[in-house]
């Protein structure tokens, strides 16, 4: 009979020891949840530009984003030689968007009435301009998966007579 007992009173506390070796479910749901939980006012990694593909870093390839980025358009309204009648200088706002493929368009203006007064087009002009600009190499990433990415981009626009 005491052998009965310290049989069963083995196997009882043998598979109950199995629960305390291997993990829980519960640890696995946690770590499930926690790995769902995504950030989307931030990207992994920005757009490539072709003049930023040897950056060597993320946080260089983003700073020569930025900075090429910035040139390309500056570059491009220069081209269209913008004039006024008066003086002016004012602050236009306009959201950029790049899509998943790469293209670069213009998402909206927010456009200042002082600056419509001065240059009627220039909202067709900017339109024209980003449009022109070469597709980005690589569209921005979060979790290697290629996603749209909107930009503020601020223009200060200085215009003499």
């Amino acid at each position: 009979m005491l052998i009965r007992l310290l049989i069963a009173t083995f196997f009882i506390l043998f598979y109950a020891s199995c629960d305390f070796i291997s993990p829980k479910k519960a640890s696995h749901e946690n770590l499930t949840i926690i790995d769902t939980i995504i950030d989307y006012h931030s990207v992994d990694v920005y757009p490539l530009l072709s003049a930023c593909n040897n950056c060597d870093t993320h946080d260089k390839q983003n700073q020569c984003f930025e900075y090429e980025f910035v040139k390309l358009v500056n570059g491009s309204l220069v081209k269209n030689k913008l004039r006024a009648e008066n003086y002016l200088t004012d602050t236009v706002y306009v959201d950029i968007l790049i899509d998943k493929i790469g293209k670069i368009s213009v998402s909206k203006i927010y456009e200042n009435s002082e600056v419509l007064q001065e240059i009627p087009k220039f909202d067709s002009i900017l339109h024209q301009s980003i449009d022109n600009l070469p597709n980005a190499l690589q569209p921005a990433l979060k979790r290697g998966i290629p996603v749209d990415v909107k930009f503020r981009l601020p223009m200060v626009i200085t215009l003499k007579e």
